[in-house]
C-alpha cells in the first residue's frame, strides 16, 4: 500500500506537468494560416511545380521516360495535359487567363534551336518567332498575355524583345541604346531591364521600360541584383548575392530602397514579389559551424564538400513579418517556393517520405489573416 502511494505520489506531479505543458502549448501554438494541398501525380510519377497564376492553378511538369510533359493543376479539374506529347518545353509560365508561355526545342540535335511560344486552350500554340536568328527564350509574362525574353538576331548576338498580339516580337534596348537584358514585366507593361554596356561598366544600369517612357532604377544600392517588380512598380532585389551578408531589398512606390531582413544562401524563385509586397523565398538551414566558418578567412578552412543542405521556407508580409512555411509542410522535406501568387498562395516542390518529388499549394486561411 505504501509502496503504491509512493509511486502515485510520483507519477501524478510528472503526469499533471505534461498535462499544463500540453495545455500551454496548445493555447500559444499559433494557429494554422495555411490550408496545404499536395497535388496529385500523375500515373505516379514525379511532378515539379514551375509557376502558379492567382486563380490557384499550377503549371509543371510530370517527367515521363526522362521528358518534361507540362500540366495545368486546379482543384476542380485535377491534373490536365496540355497537348504537347513529344515535346520538352522549358521555363513555363502561366497567367491569370490560363495561357501559357515557354520555349520548345525545335531541332533535338541542335542544343540552340529553341524558340518562345504561347499556348491557348482554344488556339493552340503560336510560336513567337526570332528576331532574325535561330533562338528565342521566354522568360517572363504578365496577365495581358506579354512575354518578354532574348532572341537571336542574324549576326547570332543575343537581343531582348518584347511579344505581344498586336506588334508581335519587338526589340528591346535601354535608354541609351545598348543591349539590355529583361528580367520581369508587370500588368502595366512596365519591364525591369539591365543595361548590358559594349564597354565593361559595374555595377550595369538598370531601368523600368514604361509604355510612358523609360526610368532609371536608381539610386541603387552597390553589388544589388534585382529580381521582379510588382504592379505598383515596388521591385525586390538581393543586396550581396551568395554573401554571408546578403539582405533582400525592397524598393517601394515612392523609389526608396528599404532593407528587408538578412538572408543566408538564398535559393530564390523568378518572382518573388507580389502586388502585396509579400515576398516568398526559400535558403539553406546552416549549422552554427557552417556560420562560423562563413564569417572566417578563406586560407583558413578547407573548402566546403557539395551536400544536399536542409532548406527553409519563408514568407515576407508587411504586416506580419517574416512567417515560416515549413511548419505546415509535414512529411515533406527538401520543400522550396517556386512561386507567389497576388492572393498570398504559395507554390513549390518537395520530396514524400518515400522520395518522391510532389508539389505543394499553400493557400491562405483568409480569417486567420484578418481578412
Amino acid at each position: 500500500m505504501l509502496l503504491r502511494r509512493r509511486i502515485f505520489l510520483t507519477i501524478f506531479p510528472v503526469a499533471a506537468f505534461i498535462a499544463v505543458g500540453l495545455l500551454v502549448w496548445c493555447l500559444c501554438r499559433p494557429p494554422a494560416l495555411y490550408r496545404v494541398t499536395i497535388l496529385p501525380t500523375r500515373g505516379g510519377l514525379n511532378t515539379f511545380a514551375e509557376k502558379l497564376n492567382d486563380h490557384g492553378q499550377v503549371m509543371g511538369v510530370v517527367y515521363e521516360d526522362g521528358h518534361p510533359r507540362p500540366f495545368l493543376w486546379d482543384h476542380i479539374h485535377g491534373i490536365q495535359g496540355l497537348g504537347l506529347a513529344g515535346e520538352c518545353p522549358m521555363g513555363l509560365m502561366v497567367n491569370n487567363a490560363q495561357e501559357v508561355g515557354g520555349t520548345t526545342p525545335t531541332d533535338p540535335n541542335s542544343a540552340k534551336s529553341k524558340r518562345a511560344f504561347l499556348w491557348e486552350s482554344a488556339q493552340g500554340r503560336t510560336m513567337l518567332g526570332t528576331l532574325g536568328g535561330k533562338m528565342s527564350l521566354a522568360i517572363a509574362m504578365n496577365n495581358r498575355g506579354q512575354i518578354v525574353g532574348i532572341s537571336d538576331t542574324a549576326d547570332g548576338c543575343p537581343h531582348a524583345f518584347l511579344w505581344d498580339r498586336e506588334t508581335g516580337m519587338q526589340e528591346l534596348t535601354a535608354p541609351d541604346g545598348s543591349r539590355c537584358q529583361p528580367v520581369s514585366i508587370n500588368d502595366a507593361g512596365q519591364i525591369l531591364v539591365m543595361s548590358l554596356k559594349p564597354t565593361v561598366v559595374s555595377p550595369h544600369p538598370w531601368f523600368l521600360l514604361d509604355p510612358n517612357g523609360a526610368e532609371p532604377l536608381h539610386p541603387i544600392p552597390a553589388d544589388t541584383q534585382p529580381l521582379s517588380i510588382n504592379a505598383s512598380s515596388c521591385v525586390a532585389a538581393i543586396e550581396k548575392p551568395g554573401s554571408p551578408t546578403s539582405y533582400l531589398l525592397l524598393r517601394d512606390e515612392h523609389a526608396i530602397w528599404k532593407r528587408v531582413f538578412h538572408m543566408h544562401d538564398q535559393l530564390l524563385p523568378a518572382r518573388p514579389l507580389n502586388d502585396r509586397n509579400q515576398i516568398a523565398y526559400t535558403e539553406h538551414v546552416y549549422s552554427r559551424w557552417e556560420s562560423l566558418r562563413n564569417r572566417l578567412p578563406r586560407w583558413l578552412v578547407r573548402p566546403r564538400q557539395p551536400s544536399y543542405r536542409a532548406t527553409e521556407s519563408y514568407l515576407w508580409d508587411p504586416a506580419h513579418g517574416r512567417i515560416p512555411l515549413n511548419r505546415y509542410l509535414r512529411g515533406i522535406t527538401h520543400f522550396h517556393v517556386v512561386d507567389l501568387n497576388n492572393n498570398g498562395c504559395i507554390v513549390g516542390t518537395g520530396q514524400t517520405k518515400d522520395g518522391t518529388s510532389c508539389s505543394v499549394l499553400l493557400e491562405p486561411i483568409p480569417e486567420r489573416w484578418g481578412e
